[in-house]
């Protein structure tokens, strides 16, 4: 039986980008799937932009707007919940992919036949647009509490990893009935991560499917380093390895923290003109987002950076 498989894509201002993986999925070889596009509450005119193309491609997605923008957590979980909600039987599919990718015909045939093979979660194999390698996922540093990608030399067809990346990995439904949706106190990055690690406590493999090639901007909606990015990627990067790191590692990580934010002032102030002040910026994000982690901080970013 080839199970349905529902594909969302998470808009928020992105519209151009949405448009060009929506053409990419009508070249899909698989014969049975549903797109699901959620509106992140966009504040320009992505939602009528979207609206006009269903008028003028009647079926070819499922809209739903969200009435605010609660991060990429609970705008994907909308879209969990319709596939919960609309799944034919429990063989269906949940294929969370970021709206600033485009797919090559056999991604997704690739990533069921790989899910299925081990019953787990399976990731694709992320290249830029120029073809050249990006990631498969993420291995972990438990004493530092750093992450790191994997190196294109290392990575195989079916290899097991230690977190897969939300921009492409296939959820069997049954796995998401097991585990949950999407941790929403994220808000945003590294909630692929938890969910990941979560899956693995569950001893739900996850695996790569090379032959699944998936084209991904990386950053389109936040930008690759600006603030916001920034922010989040500290605060919960640390978020992260308090779930789940043991008690000598979490020592340890504070240390490193500690190291890693003197560090980051000491080398700020050391520069001089627009690099200098740049550098100053991004640590006191740093400094903000490691205080808001130790005040428990959750969901948006509570401050203006924009205006540090």
């Amino acid at each position: 039986m080839t199970p349905k498989v529902f594909i969302l894509l998470l808009n928020y201002r992105g519209t151009d980008d949405t448009f060009s993986c929506l053409d990419s999925l009508r070249t899909l070889d698989y014969p049975d799937f549903e797109i699901i596009v959620i509106d992140n509450a966009s504040p320009d005119d992505s939602v009528a932009r979207l609206k006009a193309r269903l008028e003028q491609n009647p079926g070819e997605f499922h809209l739903i707007c969200s009435p605010d923008n609660r991060g990429y957590s609970a705008g994907n979980n909308l879209g969990l919940d319709y596939a919960l909600a609309n799944a034919p039987n429990d063989t269906a599919a949940v294929w969370l992919l970021n709206n600033d990718t485009t797919v090559e015909s056999g991604a997704l045939s690739a990533l069921v036949a790989e899910s299925k093979r081990t019953g787990g979660i399976a990731g694709s194999l992320l290249l830029y647009p120029d073809g050249s390698y990006q990631q498969v996922g993420t291995r972990l540093r438990w004493w530092t509490g750093s992450a790191k990608g994997y190196p294109e030399a290392a990575i195989r067809d079916g290899m097991l990893v230690e977190t897969l990346t939300g921009a492409s990995m296939l959820l069997p439904l049954q796995v998401i009935q097991k585990v949950g949706k999407l941790d929403e106190s994220f808000f945003l990055y590294f909630e692929d991560g938890e969910y990941s690690l979560r899956c693995r406590r569950h001893g739900i493999p996850l695996t790569l499917a090379m032959n699944s090639r998936v084209f991904h901007k990386e950053g389109a909606t936040t930008g690759r380093k600006s603030r916001m990015t920034q922010y989040f990627y500290h605060r919960n990067r640390l978020r992260l390895f308090a779930m789940y790191a043991n008690p000598i590692q979490k020592i340890t990580i504070t240390l490193y923290t500690a190291f890693r934010l003197f560090r980051s002032v000491v080398k700020s102030w050391a520069a001089s003109g627009d690099k200098g002040w740049d550098a100053r910026i991004s640590a006191k994000i740093q400094w903000l987002a490691v205080q808001d982690f130790c005040r428990g901080v959750s969901g948006p970013c509570p401050h203006n950076l924009e205006q540090l």
